[in-house]
């Protein structure tokens, strides 16, 4: 599409240019005239350095304006000399020419460096942030792009493919090296012993408590009464069942706490060697790791399960739907409240600036490339597409205004160097 302010500024310029060029051949040809109708004029040095300055002014004129025409159509139209018509002659060579250009000196990592030092992004966009209505504005965006995903997956056709998608990546993972590589994490350098010993000492706590005490007599009374019915009735059985339950308590809490402060205890030794024996299991056993596998198939294979996880799915994306298009929705205000303390920290801590802006250079030094690449593959393939006569418009649409001020140099300094040529003559011829 031809923006109409270019191209009346362009034909404008022309029109100036044109004017200048005219006005040297009219001087040049009025004088020409007027040396042929009155010979006496002719013979005058200011009408001929009049005469030489139009005529080199004219030169200079209609070569600039050669030149200029010459990149942008073919001269004459129909049977054009050579080296006309540049731009669109040359448009293969002006897309490579440009995207490599723009991909060398826009691109490249000091560029990138220099553009995220110098433009401190992490404190702008804390500033930005700190905004009441700038953090409000991000979080409907986050919110509306939330519900543009949710409608998404609910989609039919989306929601059968992500179901069987997602059904066949489960079925194919390996949850014997999955489970056997979490316990490892679990139980390296001894991580597992300091929450055993924290679920030992809250057990023993438990245990000692009066209420499980009273919980543990009452279990012993009620088996009594159901095991020796008539021993029962002989016994005291309420007080038994305290003082058992007491004996239990008690020998049940050394117990745990001999385990918690022994890290050589038995029982403790015991727990490793288990842990290291199912961890061998599910790395070498074929057997264990068939039947983790086999439960992984039931439970992915099971319609109850299926069932239960629609039905989660379909009330969390009702309350998320509902939630987010309501104007005073949790997830929006939370988002937004959120935002905007992350920018108050942002924009106050020099600290998290340097961070901040540091990963950001990284990530933009590491995508530079791919993106050069794409950018100026795209600017390519864009340019050569393009139809090279309306190229060559384009181009002098953008360009052709400062272009025709050439012309009108040409003629300047072509009439300045007519007019310099003249004294030099006349200069030799006088001390000749």
């Amino acid at each position: 599409m031809v923006d109409v302010s270019k191209a009346k500024q362009l034909k404008r310029a022309k029109r100036q240019a044109t004017s200048w060029l005219v006005a040297a051949a009219c001087v040049f040809i009025g004088i020409t005239i007027l040396q042929s109708m009155t010979p006496v004029l002719a013979s005058l040095w200011w009408v001929q350095f009049i005469k030489m300055i139009s005529e080199a002014a004219l030169v200079g004129g209609l070569a600039d304006w050669f030149a200029v025409s010459a990149l942008f159509r073919p001269i004459p139209a129909s049977h054009p000399i050579p080296h006309t018509n540049i731009v669109a002659s040359n448009q293969s060579v002006i897309a490579q020419n440009l995207a490599v250009f723009v991909k060398d000196k826009f691109f490249h990592n000091d560029a990138i460096e220099n553009l995220v030092s110098g433009s401190h992004p992490a404190k702008a966009m804390g500033t930005w942030l700190q905004q009441p209505k700038n953090a409000t504005r991000l979080a409907k965006y986050f919110g509306d792009s939330l519900a543009g995903l949710l409608n998404v997956i609910d989609d039919a056709p989306v929601k059968a493919a992500l179901h069987k998608g997602i059904h066949s990546a489960l079925s194919h993972i390996e949850l014997g090296a999955i489970v056997a590589g979490g316990v490892k994490v679990m139980t390296r350098d001894g991580r597992h012993q300091k929450l055993l010993n924290k679920l030992l000492d809250k057990l023993s706590e438990s245990l000692q408590q009066e209420a499980t005490q009273e919980f543990i007599a009452e279990k012993l009374t009620d088996w009594l009464k159901t095991e020796h019915r008539r021993l029962e009735k002989i016994l005291p059985s309420g007080w038994l069942s305290e003082q058992g339950a007491n004996i239990a308590v008690s020998a049940l809490a050394h117990i745990l706490s001999d385990v918690s402060q022994d890290p050589q205890h038995p029982i403790r030794i015991e727990l490793n060697t288990q842990l290291a024996r199912f961890i061998d299991d599910l790395e070498h056993n074929a057997e264990a790791q068939q039947k983790l596998n086999d439960f992984r198939d039931r439970l992915i294979n099971s319609d109850t399960v299926g069932r239960y996880l629609n039905s989660i799915f379909a009330e969390m994306r009702q309350w998320l739907a509902s939630d987010i298009a309501a104007e005073n929705g949790q997830i929006r205000t939370r988002l937004a409240m959120w935002l905007q303390a992350s920018g108050d920290k942002l924009a106050q801590d020099n600290t998290l600036q340097q961070a901040v802006d540091y990963h950001i250079g990284v990530a933009a030094r590491y995508a530079a490339p791919e993106m050069a690449s794409f950018l100026a593959g795209h600017i390519r393939k864009t340019i050569e597409s393009w139809d090279a006569t309306q190229l060559s418009q384009q181009i002098e649409l953008n360009i052709g205004k400062d272009l025709q001020k050439v012309r009108i140099n040409g003629t300047l300094v072509g009439g300045l160097i007519g007019g310099l040529l003249f004294a030099i003559e006349k200069l030799i011829h006088t001390f000749a």
